[in-house]
């Protein structure tokens, strides 16, 4: 269900996710398949809503299923490689981001010079990835985390595929452990770690965004902005 964002742009997000899903699901691919003949999307007031089974998850995903997780992450971009609908680019949620970091009223809860920070550690890592940036672009999970990771009794399942994607394959692995990395033998270990520096980035400023809405989230905007402050330049 979405309403934070307009209408037009949910629904599109959502019809994608539906259409993403369905077609790997049908590839036999480790994700939730939405509802055969209602998934919609359905426009419901001011909500857009679309329709998935339930799954019963059996416990949260942690750090000693880093190798399923990059097992079944290998095995959605492997069904994923002939998907011929469009897709955006990855950079469109970089320059979400930034739209965010760039307007004092969104990003009102940082301070001057964390919000200084921010920015100045997104421009040099986003100029990083584009330097690097290879013409080999695939399709991608584009918010592949642990948590979007179902652990069920007999199988493992992907899900919330609204941010698929088409982009380098270090990006969706960025979105895993340390640990899995090496499970990826034909990425680029640096590429990755950069992908994963930017995403901090990006997750501290759509913390620190909605820091109110609760403890979870304003755990993950101190914790992102702390690991940020760790970075190099």
């Amino acid at each position: 269900m979405q309403s934070a964002e307009p209408i037009g742009a949910a629904r599109e997000r959502a019809t994608r996710e539906v259409a993403v899903s369905r077609y790997l699901a049908d590839r036999t691919a480790h994700v939730v398949a939405p509802m055969v003949e209602l998934a919609g999307p359905h426009v419901i007031a001011s909500s857009v809503v679309t329709l998935w089974p339930y799954v019963k998850s059996d416990r949260t995903a942690n750090e000693t299923d880093v190798p399923l997780a990059a097992k079944m992450l290998a095995s959605v971009h492997e069904a994923f490689l002939d998907y011929d609908d469009e897709l955006p680019p990855y950079t469109q949620a970089l320059d979400r981001c930034w739209t965010v970091l760039d307007d004092n009223f969104a990003s009102a809860a940082l301070s001057k010079d964390d919000r200084h920070l921010l920015k100045t550690q997104y421009c040099r890592l986003r100029s990083k990835v584009e330097e690097t940036m290879i013409n080999s672009w695939v399709p991608l999970h584009g918010d592949a985390h642990l948590g979007n990771l179902l652990l069920c009794k007999d199988r493992s399942l992907w899900t919330d595929f609204e941010d698929a994607c088409r982009g380098p394959c270090e990006y969706d692995i960025a979105g895993l452990p340390l640990a899995a990395w090496s499970h990826f033998s034909d990425a680029d270990p640096e590429r990755i770690r950069l992908y994963a520096d930017l995403k901090s980035v990006c997750v501290a400023v759509w913390c620190w965004s909605s820091v109110s809405r609760s403890a979870e989230v304003r755990e993950a905007a101190e914790y992102h902005l702390h690991r940020v402050k760790q970075l190099s330049f």
